[in-house]
């Protein structure tokens, strides 16, 4: 039984809740202001809200008829009968209560905009395939490049510093574009499926082409968003090290290509690769924020 509610909670996509919340922290740290403590409250905040997203995901794809056995290829327990769709729902509710409860005491020992932007990520995590369904409304992508971008980094670096402050909204620009980028590839795998649904995602309200266009224009902005910041000294010289991601990008890109003429096999694992991508270039901003002082120390 653990092993299938393991499955069923997808904790290799809890990367997508730790780039942003240690980008904002890392930021603050750069500043002077780290609390390991608070930083481990708000990561473990974040990811039991993702966690709660992803249950209630399942449940809402398959209440809504979404999910079949064909497509559900990554979250098979509900189309197969492996578990109750009152389980699903209730275990995602659960993750929610906890997530609200450190959100709670951070907020008592923050102030109020907590509790204000993790109201915003609750609702956004759960109206995402139930409720008012936005994803089914073609605005996935659109809704979750702000609640896994700047409504995680910015509360992790007020959290850090207790300061209001724009900066870590546009740091998290270029992560907001990849998260992006990985519900969009998701939609894209998922045309087909969502089509015979009768859903609207952003895929298929734009077509393949224009939404491989999209595609491609998500991790163009991500990059341009980096160097912008970079050239205006928001960020330090450093932190241009996703840079050497370049050549994985392209080839990623290339992947995507492929996947547009047809290769099944190519865009199965479309969503995979900019996961992993999302990742690698969360970690190497994170790192080149975090490395400036021991570089400049080096320097001088």
């Amino acid at each position: 039984m653990l092993k299938i509610w393991f499955w069923a909670l997808r904790p290799w996509s809890y990367t997508a809740a730790f780039v942003p919340v240690a980008l904002g922290t890392v930021l603050a740290a750069w500043q002077d202001k780290f609390d390991i403590g608070l930083f481990l409250l708000t990561l473990v905040g974040g990811v039991f809200m993702q966690a709660g997203t992803n249950l209630i995901n399942t449940y809402g794809d398959y209440i809504s008829g979404v999910d079949t056995l064909d497509s559900a290829v990554t979250c098979p327990q509900l189309v197969s009968g492996i578990l109750k769709p009152f389980e699903i729902k209730a275990a995602g509710i659960v993750f929610f209560a906890f997530a609200c409860a450190i959100g709670g005491w951070l907020t008592y020992q923050r102030g109020w905009p907590i509790i204000i932007v993790g109201l915003i990520g609750l609702i956004g995590g759960y109206c995402y395939t139930a409720g008012f369904s936005y994803k089914y409304k073609g605005l996935g992508s659109i809704v979750v490049f702000f609640l896994m971008g700047p409504l995680m980094a910015w509360p992790a670096y007020f959290i850090q510093t207790g300061q209001l402050n724009w900066l870590p909204v546009w740091v998290s620009l270029p992560v907001g574009f990849l998260v992006a980028g990985i519900l969009h590839a998701n939609d894209l795998r998922d045309m087909a499926y969502d089509r015979q649904a009768g859903i609207k995602t952003l895929a298929l309200i734009l077509g393949l082409r224009k939404s491989m266009t999209l595609y491609y224009s998500l991790y163009l902005a991500a990059f341009l968003c980096l160097a912008g910041m970079v050239s205006a000294s928001l960020l330090p010289w450093t932190a241009a090290l996703p840079v050497i991601l370049i050549p994985t990008t392209l080839k990623l890109l290339d992947q995507a290509r492929i996947a547009a003429k047809g290769s099944r096999e190519a865009m199965l694992v479309l969503e995979s690769a900019a996961a992993k991508f999302h990742f690698q270039f969360g970690l190497l901003l994170i790192a080149g924020v975090a490395i400036h002082p021991l570089a400049q120390r080096w320097l001088m």
